[in-house]
Protein backbone atom coordinates (compact mmCIF):
# COMPACT_ATOMS: atom_id res chain seq x y z
CA UNK A 1 0.00 0.00 0.00
CA UNK A 2 1.35 3.32 -0.95
CA UNK A 3 0.49 6.69 0.45
CA UNK A 4 0.76 10.04 -1.29
CA UNK A 5 2.38 12.47 1.04
CA UNK A 6 1.46 16.10 0.48
CA UNK A 7 3.78 18.51 2.21
CA UNK A 8 1.98 20.79 4.59
CA UNK A 9 2.01 24.50 3.59
CA UNK A 10 3.98 26.38 6.12
CA UNK A 11 2.06 29.28 7.73
CA UNK A 12 3.44 32.77 8.07
CA UNK A 13 5.27 33.28 11.26
CA UNK A 14 4.41 36.18 13.52
CA UNK A 15 7.65 37.89 12.56
CA UNK A 16 6.87 37.59 8.86
CA UNK A 17 3.38 39.03 9.37
CA UNK A 18 4.80 41.97 11.29
CA UNK A 19 7.33 42.59 8.53
CA UNK A 20 4.60 42.54 5.86
CA UNK A 21 2.43 44.90 7.91
CA UNK A 22 5.40 47.23 8.40
CA UNK A 23 6.12 47.26 4.66
CA UNK A 24 2.47 48.02 3.87
CA UNK A 25 2.52 50.82 6.47
CA UNK A 26 5.64 52.34 4.91
CA UNK A 27 4.12 52.14 1.44
CA UNK A 28 0.91 53.80 2.62
CA UNK A 29 2.95 56.48 4.36
CA UNK A 30 4.86 57.13 1.15
CA UNK A 31 1.79 57.13 -1.09
CA UNK A 32 -0.58 59.14 1.11
CA UNK A 33 1.14 62.51 0.62
CA UNK A 34 1.22 61.87 -3.12
CA UNK A 35 -2.50 61.04 -3.13
CA UNK A 36 -3.29 64.12 -1.05
CA UNK A 37 -1.18 66.28 -3.34
CA UNK A 38 -2.98 64.88 -6.39
CA UNK A 39 -6.36 65.58 -4.80
CA UNK A 40 -5.35 69.15 -3.93
CA UNK A 41 -4.05 69.65 -7.47
CA UNK A 42 -7.47 68.59 -8.76
CA UNK A 43 -9.23 70.89 -6.30
CA UNK A 44 -6.98 73.79 -7.24
CA UNK A 45 -7.70 73.17 -10.93
CA UNK A 46 -11.44 73.17 -10.20
CA UNK A 47 -11.06 76.36 -8.17
CA UNK A 48 -9.17 77.97 -11.03
CA UNK A 49 -11.94 76.92 -13.40
CA UNK A 50 -14.48 78.69 -11.16
CA UNK A 51 -12.40 81.84 -11.34
CA UNK A 52 -12.21 81.42 -15.09
CA UNK A 53 -16.00 81.21 -15.29
CA UNK A 54 -16.40 84.33 -13.14
CA UNK A 55 -13.85 86.23 -15.21
CA UNK A 56 -15.63 85.29 -18.43
CA UNK A 57 -18.99 86.15 -16.83
CA UNK A 58 -17.69 89.65 -16.09
CA UNK A 59 -16.35 90.05 -19.62
CA UNK A 60 -19.60 88.82 -21.16
CA UNK A 61 -21.61 91.09 -18.88
CA UNK A 62 -19.46 94.04 -19.90
CA UNK A 63 -19.88 93.15 -23.55
CA UNK A 64 -23.66 93.09 -23.09
CA UNK A 65 -24.19 96.09 -20.81
CA UNK A 66 -21.02 98.11 -21.52
CA UNK A 67 -20.01 98.01 -17.87
CA UNK A 68 -18.88 95.43 -15.35
CA UNK A 69 -21.54 93.93 -13.02
CA UNK A 70 -23.01 96.50 -10.66
CA UNK A 71 -22.38 96.10 -6.93
CA UNK A 72 -25.15 97.77 -4.95
CA UNK A 73 -23.97 98.37 -1.43
CA UNK A 74 -23.81 101.59 0.53
CA UNK A 75 -25.10 102.99 3.79
CA UNK A 76 -28.56 104.43 4.33
CA UNK A 77 -27.84 107.23 6.78
CA UNK A 78 -30.09 110.17 5.89
CA UNK A 79 -27.58 112.54 7.52
CA UNK A 80 -25.12 112.02 4.68
CA UNK A 81 -25.69 114.79 2.12
CA UNK A 82 -24.42 112.78 -0.83
CA UNK A 83 -27.11 110.13 -0.53
CA UNK A 84 -29.87 112.07 -2.25
CA UNK A 85 -31.94 110.34 -4.88
CA UNK A 86 -32.60 106.87 -3.48
CA UNK A 87 -32.71 104.02 -5.96
CA UNK A 88 -35.31 101.86 -4.24
CA UNK A 89 -39.07 102.09 -3.86
CA UNK A 90 -38.61 101.60 -0.13
CA UNK A 91 -36.20 104.56 0.06
CA UNK A 92 -33.12 102.46 0.71
CA UNK A 93 -30.38 101.05 -1.45
CA UNK A 94 -30.87 97.62 -2.90
CA UNK A 95 -28.44 95.24 -1.22
CA UNK A 96 -27.44 92.88 -4.04
CA UNK A 97 -23.94 91.87 -5.00
CA UNK A 98 -22.38 91.88 -8.44
CA UNK A 99 -22.29 88.08 -8.11
CA UNK A 100 -26.07 88.14 -8.05
CA UNK A 101 -26.10 90.03 -11.35
CA UNK A 102 -23.63 87.56 -12.83
CA UNK A 103 -25.93 84.57 -12.27
CA UNK A 104 -27.26 84.41 -15.87
CA UNK A 105 -23.65 84.34 -17.12
CA UNK A 106 -22.70 81.31 -14.97
CA UNK A 107 -25.64 79.16 -16.07
CA UNK A 108 -27.88 80.23 -13.19
CA UNK A 109 -30.64 82.04 -15.10
CA UNK A 110 -33.51 80.21 -13.28
CA UNK A 111 -32.13 81.32 -9.91
CA UNK A 112 -31.72 84.89 -11.17
CA UNK A 113 -35.31 84.97 -12.47
CA UNK A 114 -36.74 84.13 -9.04
CA UNK A 115 -35.07 87.01 -7.17
CA UNK A 116 -37.26 89.78 -5.85
CA UNK A 117 -35.40 92.90 -6.96
CA UNK A 118 -38.08 95.31 -5.78
CA UNK A 119 -36.72 95.47 -2.23
CA UNK A 120 -33.77 96.86 -0.34
CA UNK A 121 -33.34 93.51 1.40
CA UNK A 122 -31.48 90.53 0.06
CA UNK A 123 -31.02 88.08 2.94
CA UNK A 124 -34.18 89.12 4.84
CA UNK A 125 -36.76 89.41 2.08
CA UNK A 126 -39.14 86.40 2.35
CA UNK A 127 -38.40 85.33 -1.23
CA UNK A 128 -34.72 86.19 -1.33
CA UNK A 129 -33.95 84.66 2.06
CA UNK A 130 -34.60 81.21 0.62
CA UNK A 131 -32.80 81.89 -2.66
CA UNK A 132 -29.76 83.26 -0.82
CA UNK A 133 -29.23 79.84 0.73
CA UNK A 134 -28.87 78.24 -2.71
CA UNK A 135 -25.36 76.85 -3.04
CA UNK A 136 -23.76 77.95 -6.31
CA UNK A 137 -20.74 75.73 -6.83
CA UNK A 138 -19.11 78.28 -9.12
CA UNK A 139 -18.85 80.60 -6.12
CA UNK A 140 -17.07 78.07 -3.88
CA UNK A 141 -13.51 76.76 -3.95
CA UNK A 142 -13.34 72.96 -3.43
CA UNK A 143 -10.22 73.38 -1.26
CA UNK A 144 -12.18 75.37 1.30
CA UNK A 145 -13.51 73.21 4.15
CA UNK A 146 -15.87 75.87 5.54
CA UNK A 147 -19.60 75.25 5.71
CA UNK A 148 -21.36 76.10 2.45
CA UNK A 149 -24.31 77.68 4.32
CA UNK A 150 -23.07 80.44 6.59
CA UNK A 151 -25.09 81.82 9.48
CA UNK A 152 -25.30 85.29 10.96
CA UNK A 153 -24.56 87.06 7.69
CA UNK A 154 -24.80 90.85 7.34
CA UNK A 155 -26.82 92.11 4.42
CA UNK A 156 -24.47 94.90 3.43
CA UNK A 157 -22.58 97.99 4.49
CA UNK A 158 -23.90 99.19 7.89
CA UNK A 159 -26.67 96.57 7.76
CA UNK A 160 -26.34 94.42 10.85
CA UNK A 161 -28.22 91.16 11.01
CA UNK A 162 -29.34 89.53 7.82
CA UNK A 163 -29.61 85.80 8.14
CA UNK A 164 -28.11 82.73 6.57
CA UNK A 165 -26.70 82.52 3.09
CA UNK A 166 -24.67 80.24 0.86
CA UNK A 167 -21.07 81.35 0.73
CA UNK A 168 -18.70 82.85 -1.77
CA UNK A 169 -14.94 82.28 -1.83
CA UNK A 170 -14.36 84.83 -4.60
CA UNK A 171 -14.53 88.62 -4.54
CA UNK A 172 -14.26 91.48 -6.99
CA UNK A 173 -11.12 93.62 -6.81
CA UNK A 174 -11.73 97.09 -5.32
CA UNK A 175 -8.09 98.05 -5.84
CA UNK A 176 -5.55 99.18 -3.25
CA UNK A 177 -7.79 101.25 -1.00
CA UNK A 178 -8.41 101.98 2.65
CA UNK A 179 -12.17 101.82 3.10
CA UNK A 180 -15.06 101.38 5.47
CA UNK A 181 -15.45 97.81 6.79
CA UNK A 182 -12.25 97.01 4.88
CA UNK A 183 -9.93 99.09 7.09
CA UNK A 184 -7.56 96.68 8.82
CA UNK A 185 -5.42 99.21 10.70
CA UNK A 186 -3.16 96.46 11.99
CA UNK A 187 -1.59 96.09 8.54
CA UNK A 188 1.14 98.75 8.45
CA UNK A 189 1.86 101.30 5.76
CA UNK A 190 4.64 99.54 3.89
CA UNK A 191 7.49 101.68 2.51
CA UNK A 192 6.74 102.87 -0.98
CA UNK A 193 9.22 103.13 -3.86
CA UNK A 194 11.73 105.98 -3.80
CA UNK A 195 9.83 107.95 -6.41
CA UNK A 196 6.50 107.53 -4.57
CA UNK A 197 7.13 106.93 -0.85
CA UNK A 198 3.46 107.51 0.13
CA UNK A 199 2.08 104.87 -2.25
CA UNK A 200 1.01 102.53 0.56
CA UNK A 201 0.03 105.22 3.08
CA UNK A 202 -3.54 104.87 4.29
CA UNK A 203 -5.63 107.68 2.81
CA UNK A 204 -3.04 108.84 0.26
CA UNK A 205 -4.78 109.72 -3.00
CA UNK A 206 -3.40 108.81 -5.45
CA UNK A 207 -1.94 105.85 -3.65
CA UNK A 208 -4.16 104.08 -1.13
CA UNK A 209 -7.24 106.32 -0.91
CA UNK A 210 -9.93 106.26 1.74
CA UNK A 211 -13.39 105.26 0.50
CA UNK A 212 -16.48 105.66 2.67
CA UNK A 213 -19.17 103.25 1.54
CA UNK A 214 -21.85 105.73 2.61
CA UNK A 215 -20.78 108.41 0.14
CA UNK A 216 -21.56 108.03 -3.53
CA UNK A 217 -19.04 110.69 -4.54
CA UNK A 218 -16.21 108.69 -2.95
CA UNK A 219 -16.84 105.57 -5.01
CA UNK A 220 -14.62 106.93 -7.79
CA UNK A 221 -11.68 106.56 -5.39
CA UNK A 222 -11.91 102.77 -5.74
CA UNK A 223 -8.94 102.22 -8.03
CA UNK A 224 -9.74 98.61 -8.89
CA UNK A 225 -12.61 97.24 -10.97
CA UNK A 226 -15.40 97.01 -8.36
CA UNK A 227 -16.90 99.38 -5.81
CA UNK A 228 -19.12 99.29 -2.78
CA UNK A 229 -21.77 100.85 -4.98
CA UNK A 230 -21.49 101.00 -8.75
CA UNK A 231 -19.25 99.57 -11.43
CA UNK A 232 -16.43 100.40 -13.83
CA UNK A 233 -15.68 99.67 -17.47
CA UNK A 234 -12.85 97.78 -19.09
CA UNK A 235 -11.93 100.98 -20.90
CA UNK A 236 -10.91 102.43 -17.53
CA UNK A 237 -8.07 99.91 -17.29
CA UNK A 238 -5.07 101.82 -18.59
CA UNK A 239 -2.45 99.41 -17.24
CA UNK A 240 -3.60 96.55 -19.46
CA UNK A 241 -6.03 93.74 -18.78
CA UNK A 242 -3.17 91.23 -18.45
CA UNK A 243 -1.75 93.13 -15.48
CA UNK A 244 -4.94 93.89 -13.53
CA UNK A 245 -6.80 91.52 -11.23
CA UNK A 246 -10.55 91.27 -11.71
CA UNK A 247 -11.60 88.54 -9.24
CA UNK A 248 -9.56 86.80 -6.54
CA UNK A 249 -9.86 84.14 -3.87
CA UNK A 250 -10.98 85.31 -0.44
CA UNK A 251 -11.87 82.76 2.24
CA UNK A 252 -13.44 85.46 4.46
CA UNK A 253 -11.57 84.08 7.48
CA UNK A 254 -12.59 85.24 10.95
CA UNK A 255 -8.87 85.51 11.63
CA UNK A 256 -7.86 86.13 15.21
CA UNK A 257 -4.67 87.40 16.84
CA UNK A 258 -3.98 84.80 19.52
CA UNK A 259 -0.38 83.62 19.01
CA UNK A 260 -0.26 80.29 17.25
CA UNK A 261 -3.97 80.31 16.43
CA UNK A 262 -5.90 81.23 13.33
CA UNK A 263 -9.66 80.90 12.96
CA UNK A 264 -10.45 79.55 9.50
CA UNK A 265 -14.22 79.76 9.92
CA UNK A 266 -16.01 82.18 7.63
CA UNK A 267 -16.96 85.59 8.97
CA UNK A 268 -20.33 87.32 8.82
CA UNK A 269 -19.69 88.89 5.41
CA UNK A 270 -19.30 85.76 3.30
CA UNK A 271 -22.68 85.15 1.61
CA UNK A 272 -22.74 85.56 -2.17
CA UNK A 273 -25.90 87.67 -2.28
CA UNK A 274 -24.43 90.25 0.12
CA UNK A 275 -22.61 93.07 -1.71
CA UNK A 276 -20.30 93.61 1.27
CA UNK A 277 -19.09 90.02 0.90
CA UNK A 278 -18.56 90.15 -2.87
CA UNK A 279 -15.81 92.81 -2.96
CA UNK A 280 -12.53 93.46 -1.18
CA UNK A 281 -9.38 95.50 -1.70
CA UNK A 282 -5.94 93.97 -2.23
CA UNK A 283 -4.21 96.08 0.41
CA UNK A 284 -3.67 93.21 2.87
CA UNK A 285 -0.76 90.85 2.13
CA UNK A 286 -1.62 87.59 0.40
CA UNK A 287 -2.62 84.89 2.93
CA UNK A 288 -2.06 87.23 5.85
CA UNK A 289 -2.00 85.22 9.07
CA UNK A 290 0.48 87.36 10.95
CA UNK A 291 -0.96 87.77 14.48
CA UNK A 292 0.43 91.29 14.63
CA UNK A 293 -1.55 92.23 11.52
CA UNK A 294 -4.94 91.07 12.76
CA UNK A 295 -7.47 92.80 14.98
CA UNK A 296 -9.10 90.07 16.98
CA UNK A 297 -11.42 87.18 16.36
CA UNK A 298 -14.24 87.89 13.94
CA UNK A 299 -12.94 91.26 12.74
CA UNK A 300 -14.17 91.22 9.16
CA UNK A 301 -11.87 94.07 8.16
CA UNK A 302 -8.71 91.96 8.11
CA UNK A 303 -9.49 89.13 5.72
CA UNK A 304 -8.32 89.44 2.15
CA UNK A 305 -6.65 87.58 -0.69
CA UNK A 306 -6.40 84.06 0.73
CA UNK A 307 -6.79 80.37 -0.04
CA UNK A 308 -6.19 76.86 1.24
CA UNK A 309 -3.84 76.07 -1.64
CA UNK A 310 -0.28 75.43 -0.44
CA UNK A 311 2.04 78.36 -1.12
CA UNK A 312 -0.33 81.00 -2.49
CA UNK A 313 -3.68 81.85 -4.05
CA UNK A 314 -5.28 82.35 -7.44
CA UNK A 315 -6.85 85.27 -9.25
CA UNK A 316 -8.61 85.94 -12.53
CA UNK A 317 -7.12 88.79 -14.51
CA UNK A 318 -9.14 91.27 -16.52
CA UNK A 319 -8.30 89.45 -19.76
CA UNK A 320 -10.08 86.34 -18.48
CA UNK A 321 -6.93 84.35 -17.70
CA UNK A 322 -6.29 82.75 -14.29
CA UNK A 323 -2.96 82.82 -12.46
CA UNK A 324 -1.52 81.39 -9.27
CA UNK A 325 0.47 83.84 -7.14
CA UNK A 326 2.98 82.96 -4.44
CA UNK A 327 2.73 84.05 -0.81
CA UNK A 328 6.07 85.80 -1.37
CA UNK A 329 4.49 88.25 -3.82
CA UNK A 330 6.08 91.67 -3.34
CA UNK A 331 3.94 94.52 -2.05
CA UNK A 332 4.63 96.69 -5.09
CA UNK A 333 3.63 93.91 -7.47
CA UNK A 334 0.43 93.30 -5.52
CA UNK A 335 -0.30 97.02 -5.72
CA UNK A 336 0.25 97.05 -9.48
CA UNK A 337 -2.07 94.05 -9.91
CA UNK A 338 -4.73 95.73 -7.76
CA UNK A 339 -4.83 99.17 -9.37
CA UNK A 340 -6.15 99.59 -12.90
CA UNK A 341 -4.38 102.86 -13.71
CA UNK A 342 -1.20 103.20 -11.62
CA UNK A 343 1.19 103.35 -14.58
CA UNK A 344 3.80 101.32 -12.71
CA UNK A 345 6.42 99.48 -14.71
CA UNK A 346 6.43 96.28 -12.65
CA UNK A 347 7.38 92.79 -13.75
CA UNK A 348 4.46 90.43 -13.07
CA UNK A 349 5.86 87.01 -12.02
CA UNK A 350 5.21 84.14 -14.41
Amino acid sequence: MSFNHHPRRAAFTLVELLVVIAIIGVMVGLLLPAVQAAREAARRMSCGNNLKQLGLACLNYESTYKTLPFNSDTGDDEAHPNNSGRRSVVNRWRQFSWLTLSLPFVEQQPLYDQINWNTAMSLRDPVNATLARTVVNTFLCPSNAQETIRTGQVEGYKHNGGGSGAGTDYVGNMGHIWGGWKDCAAVPDFPGPANNPSLFVKGANPGTPWVNGDYLNEQVNCNGLFRYYGSTKLAQITDGTTATIMVFEDMHYRGGNTPGQFDRRAGDDSAWMSPLAAVNPLRNPLNNRNPAWLQGNGDRRCHGWSSEHPGGAQAALADGSVRFFSNSLENLVRYALAVRNDGLNVQIPE
